[in-house]
């Protein structure tokens, strides 16, 4: 008889974890409110109170709010005077509007590869990946991680390059005495419906530069002038009223949830590390607290009974825990692929150039494809005894991997004869 849920056995964990978004009536009476006051965009009270309330809660000097979490990218990118001609270096382990917004600003993205101990930027591929054209870096503080911000800075100072930190995942993570979003010269994050706040969607920049902050807001507020009465020049990436009056309630429980979601990370993280074949991506020391959007964690196959990454995903959700393979690597994604064919670079410029689909990037390539497990955050918003069925989960499908071997077999037969007859010009 199978044990394994996905063979037929009975499940780890029968009822739903904690669902996401959490909303209550705060959120109804603040959108009544805009409703009724006519005032639904075009800085109104409530984006003025939730920038306010978000500077103070990042440490920033200045929080300026956009439409949403990938735009705000492109608008520092531009805010920064990044454009033709430069190069900007970010990891291949993102989601790919990371990179879109380089592509939008018509500047180059080189892909570098990442540290499998966080899964952050690896600070001696951005050295390597250095050039006269470089300009700016964008780490990505990815799934429960920061990036290693002080090698970072010190490569960014010797060769005079920008930093826009990426926090999408890192709500509230602080790096010793700062807040990720005021390390670099610009961050940017996002209010997009799973992340560990949400307005549905919204964005924001953080910047400790009063310039900076001066053209940021012209960029994404039609070039209107802002504090001091001086035009900018820009488009409109405005967010309205009803999402700042989403996420005003949503930063003012963000903290009990941050240490919520912390305190039984830190039970599973214990539980995971008797996992045979589980590795734990570690916190770093300089972390004083830690914002989480997804956990990540590797798995390796030969403990696993060698079998694929999608085969372990499916085993661990038939036993009722949610978990994902990491984001695809952007030079590879179907996200981003298609780029090639739709977007005109000019006469003489190679799009496989300018997207970077050349990169090889193999430890972002083993991690995304072969070894990387997601748990997102909304699951760490329950119990103790909800670690205790994630890791039982783990537990399961490790001890009798052994029932999945025939599966792993059939996918690989099916997989080789479809290279095969694609090889030979039979099929697609």
């Amino acid at each position: 008889m199978a044990n394994l849920a996905l063979k037929g056995g009975t499940p780890i964990r029968t009822k739903p974890f904690t669902s996401w978004p959490i909303i209550g009536d705060e959120e109804r009476k603040l959108l009544l409110e805009v409703f009724d006051s006519g005032v639904w965009s075009f800085g109104g009270p409530k984006e003025a109170e939730f920038a306010k309330n978000f500077a103070a809660f990042t440490g920033a000097k200045e929080a300026l709010c956009v439409a949403n979490g990938s735009v705000s990218l492109e608008i520092a990118l531009r805010a920064l005077g990044v454009g033709p001609g430069d190069e900007v270096i970010v990891p291949a382990l993102t989601w790919h509007a990371t990179a879109w917004a380089i592509v939008q600003v018509g500047a180059t993205p080189v892909f570098a590869d990442i540290s499998d101990k966080d899964w952050c930027i690896d600070p001696a591929q951005i050295r390597a990946k250095i050039t006269p054209r470089t300009r700016a870096i964008i780490p990505v503080h990815l799934y429960a991680q920061i990036a290693e911000m002080d090698e970072i800075l010190e490569i960014a100072k010797k060769h005079n390059l920008f930093i826009v930190e990426d926090c999408a995942h890192t709500h509230g993570s602080r790096w010793g005495d700062k807040g990720v979003g005021v390390i670099g010269n610009i961050g940017s994050f996002s209010f997009q419906q799973s992340k560990g706040m949400t307005g549905g969607e919204g964005g924001v920049l953080t910047t400790n530069d009063d310039e900076l902050a001066y053209r940021i807001y012209g960029l994404k507020n039609c070039g209107r002038p802002w504090k001091d009465g001086r035009a900018g020049f820009g488009g409109n990436y405005r967010i309205t009223e009803f999402q700042a009056a989403v996420l005003l309630p949503q930063l003012a429980r963000f903290e009990k949830q941050l240490e919520t979601k912390n305190a039984n990370l830190k039970i599973l993280r214990e539980k995971l590390r008797k996992v045979p074949g589980i590795t734990i991506l570690e916190p770093k020391a300089k972390v004083t607290r830690q914002g989480l959007y997804g956990f990540g964690v590797r798995f390796d196959p030969e403990a696993f009974g060698n079998l694929p990454q999608d085969i372990v995903v499916s085993a661990i959700k038939a036993e009722g825990v949610p978990i994902q393979a990491p984001y695809n690597i952007v030079y590879k994604s179907g996200l981003w692929t298609p780029g090639a064919k739709l977007v005109n670079f000019g006469k003489g410029v190679s799009a496989a150039e300018r997207l970077g689909l050349n990169s090889d990037c193999p430890v972002a390539e083993r991690i995304s494809y072969k070894e990387g497990l997601v748990l997102l955050h909304h699951l760490f918003l329950g119990t103790a005894a909800d670690m205790d069925e994630i890791a039982g989960a783990f537990e399961k499908v490790q001890k009798n991997a052994s029932e999945l071997r025939f599966d792993a077999l059939e996918k690989s037969v099916k997989g080789a004869a479809r290279s095969f007859l694609k090889k030979v010009g039979i099929g697609g």
